[in-house]
């Protein structure tokens, strides 16, 4: 038998593979070479046809494609003990808009590659960011410096603001002076970010995020979607996310959010509609109608205080073959790595279980068809890109092994990760980052955030006495 060459060969592990048979191979190996996934199969089998240059030997521990975050405000991660609930503007000192207007290019840099790093270590390998990056060019930076993946779109694509009033610590005027609710500002960036496409090797691509919740014209949307299509990117935009934002839209305009998306033919299966918490029975029939997708907010849905009132559709949905994927929000008090794990509990909360299975494919191919991007991530297969993560089988968490798929969906967190290939690079070793020195990026994002609180005279501090030597 002709032995072949590979750059890389991942062995000894459990594959979970996320195939279209969801076949998990144990014990499994993967062989790579250059960026691309050569092949995945039994381990005895690769051994024997493959020549490997490098190898890892997973231990037997959990080897999985990269978790991908469908929907995360990047820099929202240094609002942590800032603002206890950026939903009260009543109690707040400034409002959280006021926090996101003052942020700098380097405050963004350093916010960027910290949150890199975090996800690394959770097993993620990219994130979608939704607009809310002032300095993409400086992010975009931090997110190759660190080896991830992102997806950027121009920041704050908005055009009217009825809707705001029900959110109104999402509006300020200071936010508002910085990217302005304007048509012929947002109609003239919608691609802004689109020339990141040319080069098919890149880390960060772009995309169209519409900010949403009612802030986006007939115009706009239709523009935006015209936009999207003709490069082959999908569209993404927030609705249904909290209460009075949609009551507000029909008194404006006559009709439901999705409904009317759906009469401008803004709706399709490229089409992602983010948090969806609160949508009527007509708007359920859109989403059903048109194919469009889901990204699912577990900690938001929580922290909005509507997990006993909304009425919960993810499970209801997933089953019915809508794409829901998943995303952190804003990191404010948690990490992504409770991600499925949030969603496990406000689903029980709710009374409609979603089985660790479909977390999973949440966490992976769907949110690869939220990024427009599931012919090439997602899953462990030939062709596609070496996205791979190799969990410990020494973390906590990693016992008992019968069950691998319950294990990477709610037990396994932070700690659990030992290697991650991003494009077949190694960019996190042996629990640490390999490019970059997360304790010198975690000090400047502390320094960052002290700066920003001073600069708008908020104390970032805990409430208790600090004693300092």
């Amino acid at each position: 038998m002709t032995r072949s060459k590979c750059d890389l060969l991942i062995q000894n592990g459990q594959m979970l593979t996320m195939d279209a048979e969801r076949r998990i191979i144990a014990p499994g190996a993967l062989a790579i070479a250059g960026a691309r996934i050569l092949a995945v199969g039994p381990d005895a089998e690769l051994r024997s046809r493959f020549d490997a240059l490098e190898s890892i030997d997973a231990e037997g521990g959990i080897v999985h494609p990269g978790f991908i975050d469908a929907h995360n405000h990047i820099v929202h991660t240094t609002c942590r003990g800032v603002f206890s609930n950026i939903f009260d503007v009543d109690a707040a000192a400034i409002k959280f808009a006021d926090w996101k207007a003052d942020v700098t290019a380097e405050d963004e840099a350093v916010a960027t590659a910290m949150a890199a790093v975090e996800m690394l270590a959770s097993g993620f390998t990219m994130f979608i960011e939704p607009g809310t990056l002032f300095s993409t060019h400086a992010a975009a930076e931090a997110v190759e410096r660190v080896g991830m993946r992102a997806l950027f779109s121009p920041p704050y694509l908005w055009d009217r603001r009825e809707t705001l009033a029900a959110m109104p610590g999402l509006e300020s005027d200071s936010l508002t002076a910085r990217v302005p609710i304007d048509s012929a500002r947002t109609l003239g960036q919608l691609d802004a970010e689109l020339y990141r496409n040319r080069n098919p090797e890149v880390l960060v691509r772009g995309f169209v995020f519409v900010y949403g919740v009612g802030t986006a014209t007939p115009e706009l949307l239709q523009a935006a979607h015209a936009c999207a299509r003709a490069a082959g990117v999908p569209l993404h935009l927030h609705a249904g996310y909290s209460p009075g934002e949609g009551e507000i839209y029909r008194e404006v305009t006559g009709f439901s959010q999705l409904v009317h998306l759906q009469q401008l033919g803004v709706l399709d299966k490229h089409t992602v509609i983010v948090h969806a918490n609160l949508l009527d029975e007509d708007e359920e029939a859109a989403i059903r109608a048109t194919g469009c997708q889901i990204v699912w907010c577990p900690v938001s849905f929580f922290s909005l205080g509507i997990a006993r009132s909304a009425p919960f559709r993810m499970a209801e949905r997933h089953r019915a073959g809508v794409r829901v994927s998943l995303g952190v929000d804003g990191a404010f008090d948690c990490t992504p790595a409770e991600l499925m794990r949030s969603a496990h509990f406000a689903a029980r909360v709710c009374d409609d279980p979603i089985s660790e299975d479909a977390l999973l494919e949440m966490q992976t191919v769907h949110a690869a068809a939220a990024a427009g991007l599931d012919a090439e991530l997602g899953s462990l297969e030939p062709g596609k890109r070496a996205d791979v993560v190799v969990r410990s089988p020494r973390a906590a968490g990693a016992y008992p092994a019968n069950n691998p798929a319950h294990l990477l969906a709610l037990t396994l967190g932070n700690g659990s990760v030992d290697t991650v290939l991003v494009n077949g690079d190694v960019v996190f070793s042996r629990g640490r980052p390999t490019r970059v020195d997360e304790l010198e990026i975690s000090r400047a994002v502390t320094e960052s955030v002290i700066a920003r609180a001073r600069r708008l005279n908020l104390d970032p501090g805990p409430a208790w006495p600090v004693t300092v030597n």
